[in-house]
């Protein structure tokens, strides 16, 4: 059952994600995820739970209603999460806050969201026997490598957002009508300069994964070293150094999630 469990939890992982790509999360936009995303994790839970993995009905049920609440979970607190700051925010307005005050607590609330279904999916793969057959196996794979594509992307993204508000700590306090004027700015151009960083992030992360189940080693370490090559020309021009440290902390969680996904899949 812990092959479906990955599966479903990357599906609902991938609805509640995706939306955080791309900007704020509206009402509207995720009442139209839970009427995509609901129907999409009951029938991939169904289609897969019976015909393919021959599980009881029991298992598939508890595998649907655990994935079902998961997604529930996470748009509806998302939703709550948005509309409680931009109530606090229109309180405010006009007063001084610190620009790394309130900032910070969304994508550290999305990084406990994205621990606990690392920790649930931990404690599956180790409660769980290990898969004997080879479609158990393949759906684990499967839910792994969805879950180092969008749902891996948003946990990169938050932990960069949190180092560098704890980088600007200390800068000047400015009006939250401001703050909201250069936060939107500033997605505007995120939205521009990362599309590729979308496509990249995922692609390394597989690849690793690949290299991985291969015992590849020396493979991964020219992966590494190639990346490093290529991204130095334009590392060496940023005289503040935060393109270098950006850099190394998206590049080593990312390859921490792809560790981790070969790690699950290994001990699966």
């Amino acid at each position: 059952m812990i092959s479906l469990f990955l599966l479903l939890f990357a599906a609902a992982s991938v609805v509640v994600g995706s939306d955080r790509v791309s900007g704020g999360l509206s009402r509207r936009s995720a009442g139209a995820r839970l009427l995509v995303g609901l129907p999409a994790v009951v029938a991939l839970g169904v289609l897969v739970g019976w015909p393919v993995l021959h599980l009881g009905a029991g298992g598939v049920v508890v595998s649907v209603l655990v994935a079902t609440a998961w997604l529930c979970c996470g748009l509806v607190s998302q939703v709550w999460w948005d509309k409680s700051l931009r109530a606090y925010q229109r309180k405010r307005l006009g007063w001084s806050v610190s620009e790394g005050g309130e900032g910070r607590l969304g994508p550290f609330i999305r990084l406990v969201h994205a621990g606990l279904l690392l920790l649930a999916v931990g404690l599956c793969v180790v409660a769980s026997q290990p898969l004997g057959s080879r479609a158990a196996k393949m759906s684990a794979v499967v839910g792994v490598v969805v879950l180092l594509t969008v749902p891996a992307n948003r946990v990169v993204a938050d932990i960069l957002a949190v180092a560098r508000h704890s980088s600007q700590g200390n800068v000047k306090a400015v009006a939250v009508g401001c703050e909201l004027s250069q936060e939107s700015g500033k997605q505007d151009e995120m939205e521009g300069s990362m599309r590729g960083g979308r496509w990249i992030g995922p692609l390394e992360r597989i690849l690793i994964l690949l290299l991985a189940s291969v015992e590849a080693p020396a493979a991964i370490a020219a992966i590494v070293a190639a990346k490093g090559v290529i991204r130095f020309p334009e590392i060496s021009q940023d005289k503040a150094g935060q393109k270098a440290e950006e850099f190394l902390v998206g590049s080593f969680v990312s390859w921490i999630l792809a560790v981790l996904g070969a790690v699950i899949i290994h001990f699966a």
